[in-house]
């Protein structure tokens, strides 16, 4: 396997670098019509039941369930849909009120992880249809799902997520379009423009990557701190979340996330010259977007 690594130090760096194919060759099974007909068979929800779907519940652990609460963002705006979002190893110990007109969300990028399947078991069990995002086909997850949607980010061998985890937030934004579109909460024009945005992914993700530089200086000026906290609004907490528990697995060192406005009830006395604080702040068509980190 080290001649797969190329000029690369580590798997894990490799994994981030194919983030833009990885999202290339999903958008290539989601998009065009004849492999979108495909991949919306594997789904194996007819319009009508997406219509009567009531709630959405989006079941998964670690890096999938930072994907999942970004679904969760995506899915109410998109499709008006209600969504919760759960822990798959708390799921089945709360006896979740679950129902038939429920669709339940699985993510995993293994489809193996135990936690996860039984969550899944729990939802059918109570009539719900449940529908697996997942990157590995025949794994024990797809099987019992009523549907699956593939992330096809190839094999992920570091145990870190990376691309998988990209590839989840674009399965996630396909499916949300794909719902909003069949329950006509939005329009046919906003169905496509959802598209075209999605079709510059790839690049957009290839142009973030060439802060290479700025990273490594970034952390050869942070590696002396042993505690971080990460900030993040809206769509953008869910990130931060991921970002930290990047931190904990890769580096060994106490990270935590938390939603920028939560700051001020408690978090911030926390803060000194001691603790590196990372803001996700992406470009916001809103103009008061900064203003409102500034007061935070």
């Amino acid at each position: 396997m080290t001649s797969q690594l190329g000029n690369f130090p580590h798997y894990m760096l490799k994994e981030i670098y194919d983030q833009p194919r990885a999202v290339m060759d999903a958008i290539a099974h989601y998009l065009p019509p004849e492999s979108q007909r495909k991949t919306l068979e594997d789904v194996r929800l007819g319009e009508d039941e997406i219509r009567a779907v009531q709630k959405i519940n989006i079941v998964a652990s670690g890096a999938s369930r930072h994907a999942g609460m970004v679904g969760e963002f995506i899915f109410e705006r998109l499709a008006r849909v209600p969504v919760e979002v759960d822990f798959a190893s708390q799921y089945c110990y709360r006896d979740p009120f679950t129902a038939a007109h429920e669709l339940t969300v699985i993510l995993s990028q293994s489809g193996t992880t135990k936690d996860t399947l039984l969550a899944q078991r729990e939802a059918k069990a109570k009539g719900a249809k449940s529908l697996a995002i997942c990157n590995v086909k025949g794994s024990p997850i797809t099987l019992e799902s009523d549907g699956n949607i593939y992330t096809h980010a190839g094999e992920e061998v570091s145990v870190a997520a990376t691309k998988s985890f990209t590839a989840q937030l674009v399965a996630l934004f396909a499916l949300g379009v794909h719902l909003g579109h069949v329950r006509r909460t939005i329009t046919a024009e906003e169905t496509r423009e959802n598209l075209r945005s999605l079709m510059e992914l790839p690049e957009k993700v290839e142009t973030t990557l060439r802060c290479d530089e700025q990273c490594r200086e970034l952390a050869s000026r942070l590696k002396g701190f042993d505690t971080f906290m990460y900030l993040g609004r809206d769509i953008s907490y869910p990130i931060a979340l991921e970002g930290a528990l990047k931190l904990k697995e890769t580096s060994y060192i106490h990270a935590e996330g938390y939603p920028t406005g939560e700051m001020k009830h408690g978090p911030s006395a926390l803060v000194d010259e001691h603790l590196p604080i990372v803001m996700i702040i992406t470009k916001d068509s809103d103009p008061m977007a900064a203003t409102r980190y500034e007061r935070s």
